[in-house]
């Protein structure tokens, strides 16, 4: 049948009739690209690490971080059997929060099962000495806590397959030996083995980061420490150690490497002075300022001890390239999930069977004499009025005030008090 489009009427039926048919497919297409085409993800984005978030102020300074944690439960592996801490450093607006010790039950196992997994047999009398594990849990936490696992995924995305290493930093007495020492005895990097060997001077985990292991991370484009000549920076995951910054301060009474302040009889650490003798010796002043020699011609100031611990995991934090940050006290309760973790993010693989700890101390050479093994350790740092019998009134109370509060939220360190 043909119709006429001269009659008005037909043409006006027979144009509404099209806009009806327009509007049906434009529906059909609006449908179609809500099912088939999902908001994008911000998962990627979460990723990258907002530099803002850790920019430090002057030394010294109030430092206002916001730090994120974002605590979730890995999946189980063969040696990660406990859950563990996982903290973002990326998501500014996630809560801070401290596992409480008290929830039901412990991810800390017994310190004598530690102990006997390690090979170390004890007598009665060294039984009675271990501290209890509720002890450990108000000093550290419940659970390892590891900073930055979201950014493995970027690391291996940037290295090639092959080129990947992984290297312990950080600053003197805070565990970077016991690191290294664990990883070259349980974890292994297969595709940079199978590129370059299995000699020890070949294999993907190495005793420093090419800028040197204790140099300010500032270095690591301005620096390389001798052996690392030709090798790309980027291509090595940090794993930087942090200590607790009190059980610190009295190790590097003991072991003070490059640092340089002036030490006092009986009184170390000495943060400020505390007689009139000690302030005329200090030129006067209050507060004891300290230096780190790193070389002749590069040395750094800190306004005291604390500020060191401050300015170096400060400037850490204030980077954006991938790392891992860990805590020497969990390299001791938790030995095994960490490891585990800072391997598996190096693209590296966990030999097969029991894992083997460091019961000897570490480290090794005329200055490090004196230095704890396994056993040691446990009771000195699991031991909770070890932590602060060194300080004075004076200064821990210089300390309480001076150490940055931020960081010590974000390492999930307890407050300091008598």
């Amino acid at each position: 049948m043909y119709y006429s489009l001269d009659n008005s009427y037909e043409r006006r039926v027979l144009l509404t009739f099209l806009g009806f048919l327009s509007c049906i497919v434009v529906l059909e297409i609006v449908a179609l690209e809500s099912f088939y085409f999902v908001a994008p993800s911000n998962d990627i984005s979460s990723l990258a690490v907002t530099n803002e978030m850790y920019k430090m102020a002057e030394m010294g300074s109030n430092r206002n971080i916001d730090p994120a944690i974002n605590l979730q439960d890995q999946e189980n592996n063969h040696a990660a059997k406990d859950e563990v801490n996982i903290i973002s450093l990326d998501d500014p607006s996630a809560s801070l929060r401290k596992d409480d010790a008290k929830t039901n039950g412990t991810s800390i196992r017994p310190l004598e099962q530690i102990l006997k997994s390690a090979g170390v047999t004890l007598t009665d009398d060294e039984k009675k000495q271990l501290p209890s594990v509720e002890g450990v849990e108000r000093l550290y936490g419940n659970k390892p806590i590891i900073l930055g696992l979201e950014q493995c995924e970027i690391f291996q995305r940037k290295v090639p397959v092959g080129e990947e290493f992984i290297s312990p930093a950080g600053m003197f007495n805070t565990g970077t030996n016991l690191l290294e020492q664990m990883l070259r005895k349980n974890c292994f990097l297969p595709e940079h083995e199978a590129k370059y060997g299995k000699l020890p001077k070949d294999k993907g985990v190495k005793y420093q980061v090419p800028w040197g292991k204790h140099s300010p991370v500032s270095w690591k484009y301005e620096h390389t420490a001798p052996g690392f000549e030709g090798l790309d920076a980027d291509y090595f995951l940090a794993a930087l150690v942090v200590k607790d910054p009190f059980t610190w301060m009295d190790s590097m009474c003991r072991h003070k490497y490059a640092a340089n302040w002036n030490h006092f009889n009986n009184h170390c650490p000495n943060l400020v002075t505390i007689n009139d003798m000690e302030k005329k010796r200090n030129n006067g002043e209050d507060v004891i300022s300290l230096k780190v020699h790193y070389r002749d011609t590069q040395i750094t100031q800190h306004t005291s001890m604390a500020h060191l611990w401050n300015d170096y995991y400060g400037d850490w934090m204030g980077t954006d390239f991938p790392k891992l940050v860990v805590r020497f006290e969990d390299l001791l309760f938790h030995a095994e999930e960490v490891v585990t973790k800072v391997c598996e993010c190096g693209r590296g693989e966990m030999h097969k069977g029991p894992f083997r700890y460091e019961i000897s101390s570490a480290k090794r050479g005329k200055a490090h004499e004196g230095a704890n093994g396994l056993l040691t350790s446990i009771v000195k740092y699991a031991t909770e009025s070890n932590r602060l019998k060194s300080f004075t009134e004076q200064d821990l109370d210089y300390a309480r005030k001076n150490i940055n509060a931020e960081l010590m939220k974000l390492f999930h360190y307890s407050e300091a008090t008598f």
